[in-house]
């Protein structure tokens, strides 16, 4: 799927900005053990990249700005809080 151009407001301004479709991922978990015992598996995906047409980092680096949108995802591996059934 080809990019798709558009206007998005940023900070107040009409701003051109293209969505960027993702063609492969590499999304790993993190993992926390808690002072309760608690064992969680924690993870940012992706679900829209896009890039302001135009806009560059300063000078000397000028790489393209890209704003990415996700949503954390959180799976709880064990605990000893779990409600018996």
């Amino acid at each position: 799927m080809p990019e798709t151009k558009r206007k998005m407001q940023l900070l107040g301004t009409d701003t051109e900005v293209a969505d960027v479709p993702i063609v492969k991922s590499d999304e790993v978990f993190n993992y926390y053990e808690l002072e309760d015992g608690t064992k969680l598996k924690v993870k940012n995906v992706a679900t829209s990249i896009i890039r302001i047409e135009g806009q560059y980092m300063p000078l000397p680096d000028g790489r393209p700005i890209y704003i990415v949108l996700s949503s954390p995802v959180v799976n709880v591996e064990s605990s000893p809080l779990t409600k018996k059934q």
